[in-house]
């Protein structure tokens, strides 16, 4: 799929990868870049993103393909070093800053040669540099912050200008454009922390052109222009977006090949599956400086949404009822029971109250099986009767159906955590608190950082688990996962409700 830009400043044809000689990473991609645009490249883990993009910024070499720059053949960059003297620079997901630096250090880190003079660097030369870039790009900050001090949206803003810095120092053309690849810059960030930095970009936009690498649909609907869907190393679809119609359910279809759990799933059905039994009741729960008066029950098989920004109280409260933090005033009943404020987590997992909090670094040992990592928490599951052994067999089974239900890529369930992909590291962390089943589900963004497919995958093994009676809270800064999963939503501010709504009249004022 090649396509004609007039005004394209960079284009590669016809790429494949191969690696070992038998993963076909990318199959005749085609991708071109125009002046003053953001070009959003969305897919599955597994499609060929990653790949591309290090193609592109001369990680590694095609197998076969052609590159033009501004119309004329060239060969591929052979290094990220000539790559950027062709203008692209790429900014990890992963944060890039060195924290103990001070913003104009970590600027101009790697490229300090081109301020040095008489053995010395020009200190104040630097500085009036960072001031300009940072002001051309609409970057508030003081260039004598340690980049430790500052926001994490603010720290990716810096990167991004670090990245056309080091073009400009670098190129070998006065007149060269950057185009700026951006690997899931959003991941880390909050609601609030997202909407600045694409503000910021869009911004940009005007001295520079971008790609954008996401998960996230909405945003990449958004904020981009153009948009290229690549599954299985192959180009699915492209989309001009300021000349077609495309709907979320579109994306889906193409990075996933099939329906979303959200167009199946109808919330009518799912709303048959909640009791009138209560199994959990929050009233006047206060934390002085995090939360007060917080008064909700939970039914049998309610999914309950605690939607709020960052510092709204609502990880303070889940953490509460996890056990993990203590209350000062009101109560908590499990299952008929009043806790105590002082309860350990491991006291509150006996009562039914599991807990989810969406980091794989906290939820798995990732030098362990995936085997272990279920049954860490599932250990009477696979304990044999009358004597206190494991029984190995029973802990592959439940493990190779955890593999099986939520569609976890791995070899083996024998296969250690940490060379999993990170959305089959988020399934594993979901799936043994799913075979767990406690009566009481709490849910810290059980998607964060993963793609579509594997999000859905999670979606429907909740919803599936939800109709068997497990009741769940969700704090999440998606607001589709409130919309796909929830039954009521609670909006939280200043550490108190403001009100709460259901489902269906949250679609209508935050998802439209």
């Amino acid at each position: 799929m090649v396509m004609a830009m007039n005004d394209s400043i960079m284009e590669i044809k016809g790429v494949s990868k191969t690696f070992d000689g038998i993963v076909h990473a990318l199959d005749d991609v085609s991708i071109a870049i125009n002046k003053n645009e953001i070009v959003g490249v969305v897919g599955e883990n597994g499609a060929g993103k990653s790949t591309l993009m290090k193609i592109l910024v001369g990680v590694y070499s095609p197998d076969n393909g052609e590159w033009y720059y501004r119309g004329k053949k060239i060969p591929f960059p052979k290094n990220p070093k000539e790559a950027v003297k062709r203008g692209i620079s790429i900014v990890y997901q992963e944060k890039g800053v060195v924290p103990c630096l001070k913003v104009y250090q970590f600027l101009f880190l790697g490229h300090e040669d081109k301020y040095v003079r008489l053995s010395r660097l020009n200190i104040n030369k630097m500085k009036k540099y960072a001031r300009d870039i940072l002001e051309e790009f609409h970057v508030k900050c003081n260039i004598e912050n340690f980049m430790y001090e500052l926001p994490l949206s603010t720290q990716k803003m810096v990167e991004i200008a670090r990245a056309i810095l080091g073009v400009r120092l670098e190129h070998e053309e006065d007149d060269i454009t950057s185009v700026i690849i951006l690997d899931e810059p959003t991941a880390p960030l909050t609601i609030e922390e997202r909407r600045e930095l694409f503000g910021e970009i869009l911004d940009m936009k005007k001295n520079a052109s971008f790609i954008f690498v996401s998960h996230i649909i909405p945003e990449v609907m958004e904020f981009t222009d153009r948009v290229h869907v690549l599954r299985d190393g192959k180009m699915i679809a492209h989309y001009d977006l300021s000349k077609e119609k495309v709907t979320e359910e579109d994306f889906f279809k193409a990075i996933v090949g099939k329906e979303s759990v959200e167009y199946i799933y109808k919330q009518a059905e799912i709303k048959e599956f909640v009791s009138e039994e209560t199994v959990l009741t929050v009233k006047n729960l206060t934390k002085r400086g995090c939360y007060y008066d917080i008064s909700f029950d939970l039914h049998k098989g309610e999914c309950i949404g605690i939607f709020g920004p960052t510092g709204s109280g609502k990880s303070e409260i889940i953490n509460t009822i996890a056990g993990l933090m203590n209350f000062e005033n009101g109560s908590l009943v499990v299952k008929g029971k009043e806790v105590k404020a002082n309860e350990p987590p491991h006291v509150r997992l006996t009562r039914g109250i599991g807990y989810f909090s969406g980091e794989t670094g906290k939820e798995l040992f990732l030098n362990w099986p995936i085997t272990k990592n279920i049954s860490i928490v599932n250990i009477k599951k696979i304990l044999r009767k009358f004597i206190p052994v494991l029984n190995f067999t029973a802990e592959k089974k439940m493990a190779e159906r955890i593999v099986k239900q939520l569609r976890i890529k791995t070899p083996s369930v024998n296969a250690e955590c940490y060379a999993l992909s990170g959305g089959s590291k988020q399934k594993v962390s979901v799936g043994k608190w799913f075979e767990r089943s406690p009566a009481i589900l709490l849910l810290e963004d059980p998607t964060i950082g993963i793609d579509v497919g594997a999000r859905d995958d999670i979606y429907e093994t909740t919803l599936e688990t939800k109709k068997k009676g497990i009741s769940m809270i969700l704090i999440s800064d998606d607001p589709k996962e409130y919309s796909i999963l929830c039954d009521k939503i609670m909006f939280i501010k200043h550490g108190r409700i403001q009100k709460v709504i259901n489902n269906e009249k949250f679609k209508q004022e935050v998802t439209k």
